[in-house]
């Protein structure tokens, strides 16, 4: 009998650690390798820790004119978990002072490449990046692995088909 007791209080601790497992990964977020394969390469930062975003830096000269788009290496590939991807999104500072825009931003959790970034200048002025300086954020996000349903009708709601400025301007 106490065996068995103890075998259940065994299991029971097993769960709680899965548990406590599942939580810490949502609490502290995915685990991210980081391999440097530029010299002049970076690791990503972030300013505070309770910042989403963490820097990523370019490791070449790059002049993007007004109008045009440029891919920037950064020198850095990951490795991040399942069930999690890294967003490329915008610097403020760039968007808001140069209106430097990120053209793509998805990095998968399969994939193993250098992390690259695709840049346009919607500005007036043309503007240089030099090897060092911070071009975007990643920020890594969990997503869900929905499967896809094809079916004869979606049910009606009360937005139906309305689409942009269906609420308002």
């Amino acid at each position: 009998m106490v065996t068995d007791y103890m075998e259940m209080l065994e299991k029971r601790n097993e769960e709680l650690e899965r548990e406590k497992a599942a939580l810490l990964d949502e609490l502290m977020g995915p685990q991210v390798q980081i391999l440097l394969c530029h010299p002049k390469a970076h690791v990503p930062t972030r300013k505070r820790t309770t910042d989403a975003g963490f820097d990523l830096y370019c490791v070449e000269r790059v002049d993007i004119e007004p109008g045009d788009q440029a891919v920037l290496p950064t020198g850095v590939q990951m490795a991040i978990s399942p069930g999690w991807y890294g967003r490329v999104a915008p610097r403020s500072g760039l968007a808001v002072n140069h209106v430097i825009d990120v053209n793509a931003g998805v990095i998968d959790a399969a994939y193993r490449g250098e992390i690259k970034v695709a840049l346009i200048n919607l500005g007036k002025h043309k503007v240089e990046f030099k090897p060092g300086e911070r071009i975007a954020q990643i920020i890594f996000e969990r997503y869900s692995m929905n499967e896809l349903t094809v079916v004869d009708y979606l049910t009606d709601t009360d937005r139906g088909g309305f689409g942009f400025g269906s609420s308002g301007r």
